[in-house]
């Protein structure tokens, strides 16, 4: 399941390992490890919250905690949300896990996207974003333009096991799940300190409304108190 298809339910031309460079900060692939944690780990994270949270307290419909932090010193920010441009206050030095489309299968659901085992439920995941994702593109403090849809910043977190409430996103009775998340994201790093404005645009095939996440990031000094 994408999120877009959850909500419904409720550049940089460089190719260097080093990361792509514009407006403000620093895009990495999401294999690098940020403060102990991989890109691979924050989705995984993301979606952990969106299938064990209640259905009130999903981030996702504009409900609950919107800005985690994550890391061995907190030096990982979680922005989720969809709706108006979340506010996250973060010391200078954190890593912003950008959100750029991401989707899950899992052996709950109803075709297409049901799939029972990590290997299944990863090809079945990557099938779903390759047959329906347009474009993947992200700007930051209204810089050019940096493409996502690229192999480097295409990932799949580890399958993980849950337990289903009863007021799950899903609207299906509560049980055992298992699910695996890919999609292609990123982190963006080095931000200086000030208001920066992130906003990533997926488009879909078939002219579906376009998947936006656009949080706003305040980065404060480290010496800051």
């Amino acid at each position: 399941m994408t999120l877009v298809a959850a909500i419904q339910l409720g550049s940089i031309p460089s190719a260097s390992g080093h990361g792509d460079h514009g407006g403000e900060g620093r895009v990495v692939e999401p294999r690098k490890k940020m403060d102990g944690v991989t890109g691979r780990d924050a989705m995984g994270e993301g979606w952990y919250r969106t299938f064990t949270l209640p259905a009130a307290e999903n981030p996702w419909f504009e409900k609950g905690e919107r800005c985690v932090k994550l890391g061995r010193t907190g030096k990982v920010l979680l922005a989720i949300g969809n709706g108006p441009p979340q506010n996250c206050t973060v010391k200078e030095g954190t890593a912003v896990f950008v959100h750029g489309i991401t989707t899950v299968c899992d052996d709950v659901e109803e075709p297409p996207y049901y799939a029972v085992g990590e290997a299944a439920q990863r090809k079945c995941a990557r099938a779903d974003l390759r047959a329906t994702t347009e474009s993947v593109r992200l700007t930051v403090d209204g810089g050019k333009a940096i493409d996502l849809q690229k192999r480097r910043f295409a990932i799949c977190a580890p399958q993980q096991a849950v337990q289903l409430r009863p007021d799950n996103f899903l609207g299906i009775p509560a049980q055992p799940a298992t699910f695996t998340a890919c999609g292609w994201v990123a982190w963006l790093t080095d931000l200086a300190p000030g208001r920066h404005v992130l906003r990533s645009e997926a488009t879909f095939v078939g002219g579906s409304e376009p998947h936006v996440w656009a949080p706003v990031i305040n980065v404060v000094r480290k010496n800051h108190r």
